[in-house]
């Protein structure tokens, strides 16, 4: 018996696996003809709903924090209209990025080299809901104070005890697979929340003090 296979079986076994391999390339790559999708930047750490200042951090920390523990709603997020402005093109390309409404963020020095490269823009949507302004503004806040003239031992106060704070919030968000599992992760903390809250609207109280107290030496 011939167990040589005959051209026609080599022929047919040929045609089978040309057609796997086109159909394989088909469910992978598409056409030759269709334009490969761009790869999308991940946008850096935006900061526009940063307090401009240490009481209006304190403030809105307590906000959030009774807005957490009542059994409201959370509120929609905060929605900022980002441009996105870039200068150059390829691996010397760089960004900067400010509000729609306001160019003014986008005011900075260039080299006469660098003023005629070519710029465009694209414009993003960028949401922070309150759980993610909470716990940013807790970790700016040494910052916040830091603009301020603060007494030294006032501010190590604040550096430390934020610290405290933004560790064990971050412990506590850690394993949240959603806002519902943030929020109670939140409640949990305790009363270390409030502890913190009321021991930084001390310290906006003593600044208030110690400015009243400048204000009437200065009309004496």
């Amino acid at each position: 018996m011939n167990s040589r296979p005959s051209l026609k079986q080599i022929y047919c076994g040929l045609a089978i696996i040309a057609a796997s391999i086109a159909l394989a390339a088909g469910c992978n790559q598409g056409s030759l003809g269709e334009p490969k999708t761009e790869s999308v930047t991940k946008l850096p750490k935006m900061k526009f709903h940063r307090p401009n200042s240490f009481p209006v951090a304190v403030s809105r920390l307590v906000e959030i924090h009774q807005c957490i523990l009542s059994e409201r709603p959370l509120p929609d997020p905060k929605i900022f209209q980002v441009v996105e402005v870039i200068h150059g093109s390829g691996p010397g390309a760089h960004s900067h990025y400010h509000l729609a409404n306001d160019s003014s963020g986008h005011k900075h020095a260039h080299s006469d080299e660098h003023a005629v490269e070519e710029s465009n823009e694209k414009r993003h949507i960028v949401e922070v809901d309150v759980i993610t302004e909470m716990a940013d503004i807790v970790r700016w806040l040494p910052k916040i104070a830091g603009d301020t003239d603060m007494d030294k031992d006032f501010w190590n106060s604040v550096k430390t005890e934020s610290g405290r704070i933004q560790s064990d919030l971050s412990g506590a968000l850690a394993k949240a697979t959603s806002q519902q599992e943030q929020r109670e992760a939140i409640r949990n903390m305790g009363d270390s929340l409030v502890v913190f809250n009321d021991s930084m609207a001390k310290v906006v109280e003593e600044m208030n003090k110690a400015d009243h107290e400048k204000q009437d030496l200065t009309e004496d």
